[in-house]
């Protein structure tokens, strides 16, 4: 191999390397670029879970609040059938009675 060729081989592989260093900045601009998104994507993401976690802490106020509500509404009802209850027994208490004594004065008729 001679001097010339040696120098033609030189400037071949400076150019590549020429090459190379702007393939290799390209490169790192890329991934600087995607570390970026990555890193907004990540921030937007921890956005939205924050929102999700406040919904959810309203929501389930929200529900503990219908549940009590609604608990007061059984509280009621089951006051109100109890009550009813007891007017209907007192009643049929009272019908009974008054037929015992029909059945008592037929008796005492025959």
């Amino acid at each position: 191999m001679n001097l010339d060729e040696l120098a033609q081989r030189v400037a071949t592989l400076e150019a590549e390397v020429g090459v190379l260093r702007q393939e290799a900045a390209a490169a790192r601009a890329l991934a600087s670029g995607a570390d970026r998104d990555v890193a907004d994507y990540r921030a937007e993401l921890r956005g939205h879970t924050r929102t999700l976690g406040a919904l959810l802490r309203e929501t389930q106020l929200e529900q503990g609040q219908a549940i009590t509500g609604l608990g007061e509404k059984v509280d009621q009802l089951t006051a109100t059938v109890g009550h009813l209850r007891d007017q209907h027994g007192a009643h049929l208490t009272e019908i009974v009675g008054l037929l015992n004594r029909l059945i008592d004065r037929d008796g005492q008729q025959e």
